[in-house]
């Protein structure tokens, strides 16, 4: 039988996999020891594979019984840890007001036991509930001050982790030369520290910085790129979200065949695997195509199927958005009563994401001039207007003034048209602007990461050419390498008259002699347990030690 800390290295890991197989298994092994630290081990192994399984409820039932339990053997660092777990899952829900009275309990305790990297934990977990809400400002704030405490500890996962958060608040935003240069830096330090997963997951990221700037081919190169890796972990997690991420470019490149075809494998990827979250995902996706290609009815058939996913797993702020995507299909359908009562259920729920109250209220302006109601329109309009700028969403606010133009053009307003019209045209020639000058400073900034990327192959290639490849990675992270063997032997070999040799050969017959008697002795290495240094001409230099 293996002992409680072998199960719990092993459920560390299979978190950081997503692998969910793995964490049952280890749950049922602890289930044999009996004692409340392995039943609360245990509940937690469960609620993380039930997390990844999108069973929500599930998860929480078993997060909520490892906080009691802890709570019960006064173990307060097992009490926070199961508190902050339990306001993930409250996230992945959209309850996010929740999420953060777990937090900030999880921090009470944390400041209780004077656990900076608790609260490191804490100050980041903070920040995911306001990117997710669109406070931006507190985000990076408190992005920032849990990065400043890894930095201290000198915790390079949290740094780079941390990291890729600060450069997904600057992707949200538009400042895409930050993003870039983040995700660059958090990618830099996940190589590093050998987590493939991660570094998969940030080539991801950069690729969508490409797709919003309308760069296809760099972005479908780095998803490409992103995909191979998790193929190669067996990461069907990471694989599913890219194979998406290339379906949803091609859509944007209006290639619907492609891009059908990577949802369509995307979404039975899922199926099989039983991520209902990534599934639904995948049909709203799918939703948008068939509704660009004016093929209502399946559009209608599988948001509908979205819609019930999210409401079947409590996942509130994906309802929101699946209402949002069909009542557009509803108004291109010319189905007004029933884009009408959508609009009713989504004005009954709250809605945190102002990147769904925004189209909620474009929608809902439609439907009012439709109805002959202009003054309700704009009213709503000016509604939308406030929620954008407030929130920085610069291109919703461009286009409510375009809208709150062509409803002025309805009224006869000449004067409100102009105006209208006037900060349309400022803000979408700023935007435009803003785009080159973006453009132009991500491509000098990936210039520069190209260059320094460059320097370290340089560097790397001198070190793999004196040294043993697992000492050249080890001096290459960082470590100093002073390692201390009581026994090792070295042994140089040397081909006995090889320069007069040489001299009667032809230059391909010395390389098929040099390759033939070096893979001799590299056949008797790998047998012996012994390691290649190097050769030089035709000397052959290797070393072995008492391990």
């Amino acid at each position: 039988m293996r002992s409680f800390e072998e199960i719990q290295e092993d459920i560390k890991q299979a978190n950081r996999l997503d692998d969910t197989e793995a964490l049952l298994r280890c749950a049922l092994e602890l289930d044999t020891f009996d004692t409340p630290q392995t039943a609360a081990l245990a509940s937690s192994a469960r609620g993380f594979a039930l997390r990844l399984l999108s069973d929500y409820p599930a998860a929480l039932e078993h997060f909520n019984r490892a906080q009691a339990i802890h709570e019960k053997l006064g173990d307060k660092s097992g009490v926070a840890s199961a508190t902050i777990n339990s306001g993930h899952v409250l996230i992945d829900t959209g309850d996010y007001s929740a999420a953060l009275e777990h937090y900030r309990r999880a921090q009470t305790l944390v400041e209780e036991l004077e656990d900076p990297s608790g609260i490191a934990i804490v100050l980041g977990s903070f920040g995911v509930v306001y990117n997710a809400t669109g406070d931006y400002d507190a985000a990076l704030e408190h992005y920032r001050l849990a990065l400043a405490i890894h930095e201290e500890l000198a915790e390079r996962g949290g740094i780079a982790k941390l990291t890729l958060n600060i450069g997904t608040v600057y992707f949200n935003i538009g400042d895409y030369p930050a993003a870039l240069e983040n995700y660059r830096r958090a990618l830099a330090l996940f190589e590093e520290l050998g987590r493939q997963r991660h570094v998969a997951s940030v080539i991801g990221n950069i690729g969508s910085v490409y797709v919003t700037t309308s760069e296809y081919p760099l972005a479908l190169e780095h998803y490409h790129r992103a995909l191979a890796i998790h193929e190669v972990l067996n990461n069907r997690s990471g694989v599913i979200t890219t194979t998406c991420n290339i379906g949803s470019t091609y859509l944007s490149t209006g290639d619907y065949p492609s891009g059908l075809d990577y949802l369509h494998r995307a979404l039975n990827l899922c199926e099989e695997i039983g991520d209902r979250s990534s599934a639904a995902a995948a049909m709203n996706s799918i939703g948008i195509a068939y509704n660009r290609m004016r093929e209502f009815a399946k559009a209608l058939e599988i948001t509908q199927r979205a819609l019930s996913l999210h409401e079947e797993i409590g996942e509130r702020s994906k309802v929101s958005l699946a209402k949002c995507n069909l009542v557009n299909i509803y108004l291109e359908m010319g189905s007004i009563a029933e884009a009408q009562n959508l609009l009713a259920t989504m004005d009954a729920t709250q809605i945190d994401n102002p990147g769904v109250r925004v189209p909620r209220e474009h929608h809902r302006a439609t439907i009012q001039v439709l109805d002959g109601n202009f003054d309700g329109a704009d009213q709503t309009l000016q509604r939308a207007l406030v929620d954008a700028r407030e929130h920085g969403l610069r291109l919703d606010v461009a286009n409510t003034h375009k809208e709150l133009r062509d409803l002025a053009l309805k009224q006869n307003d000449l004067a409100r048209y102009v105006e209208h019209n006037n900060e349309f045209l400022r803000i979408t020639e700023e935007i435009n602007g803003k785009e080159t000058t973006l453009k132009l400073a991500m491509q000098a900034k990936q210039r520069e990461i190209d260059a320094r990327e460059r320097e370290t192959e340089k560097h790397m290639a001198v070190l793999h050419s004196t040294l043993p490849k697992h000492i050249a990675d080890r001096v290459a992270r960082g470590e100093l390498v002073n390692d201390h063997y009581d026994n090792a032997a070295v042994i140089f070999i040397d081909i006995v008259g090889f320069t007069t040799l040489s001299s009667t050969l032809t230059s391909q017959q010395v390389a098929t002699l040099l390759d033939a008697v070096f893979g001799i002795c590299d056949q008797a290495c790998n047998d012996c347990n012994v390691t290649r240094i190097k050769t030089i001409g035709d000397s052959y230099l290797a070393i072995a030690f008492d391990s």
